[in-house]
């Protein structure tokens, strides 16, 4: 659960700032800061991939925050996925444990 709730915080600030971004949200807003501030730590490691697409006058697309939602995605996924994997192979050994001291 906890990679899940650390994936839904992290696309869910991308995802709003890059909402805000395209509309040109005022910056001086303190709404738009948090937003901005918050997912700033999400997108950092994303930060300059793909260049930006200017939107009209004020607003602006950020490939790099799709992609970065894209890839908090995928990485939750595959987190997942090991961690079922693993705990499948515990719970595995365990139950042959069992078996063997019941012998």
């Amino acid at each position: 659960y906890f990679v899940y709730g650390y994936v839904l915080v992290a696309i869910s600030f991308l995802s709003i700032g890059t909402l805000l971004l395209m509309f040109g949200a005022n910056q001086a807003s303190s709404f738009v800061r948090f937003v901005y501030t918050g997912g700033l730590h999400f997108l950092t490691p994303f930060r300059g991939i793909f260049p930006g697409i200017a939107l009209g006058d004020t607003g602006y697309f950020s490939t790099s925050a799709v992609f970065a939602i894209i890839m908090y995605g995928f990485f939750a996924l595959v987190l997942n996925s090991l961690i079922s994997y693993v705990t499948l192979k515990m719970v595995q050994q365990e139950q042959a444990l069992e078996k063997i001291s019941k012998q």
